[in-house]
């Protein structure tokens, strides 16, 4: 890698610099740049642990993932009961089921 720049257009604005040292840096009172006195020779490890919470949400979620949206089996055997004729509503049961579903939005 090239230790200068050289393609910055100054576009005649005063105290630019075209050819200056990527490298270098602007340090007049001989300290060390804060990003290098903070790193000398210590190496640190990012660790990550799961509360029982967490772990049993993941398994979770990836149990729910390998499920199938659509119970494909059912489905056909309802749409060939239609199909024939044969597929019966229980008035009596569709009304309960609606009303414990209500009761649950609440």
């Amino acid at each position: 890698m090239s230790d200068t720049i050289n393609n910055i257009k100054t576009g005649n604005q005063p105290g630019l610099n075209s050819n200056r040292n990527v490298n270098a840096r602007d340090n007049r009172d001989g300290a060390k740049p804060a990003d290098v006195q903070s790193n000398t020779n210590t190496s640190r490890t990012d660790t990550v642990s799961l509360t029982d919470t967490a772990t049993q949400l993941q398994s979770l979620q990836q149990t729910l993932s390998d499920t199938p949206v659509v119970n494909n089996e059912r489905v056909e055997a309802l749409r060939a009961a239609i199909a024939e004729g044969s597929y019966q509503v229980d008035a009596t049961e569709l009304a309960q089921n609606m009303i414990n579903f209500e009761a649950q939005l609440r």
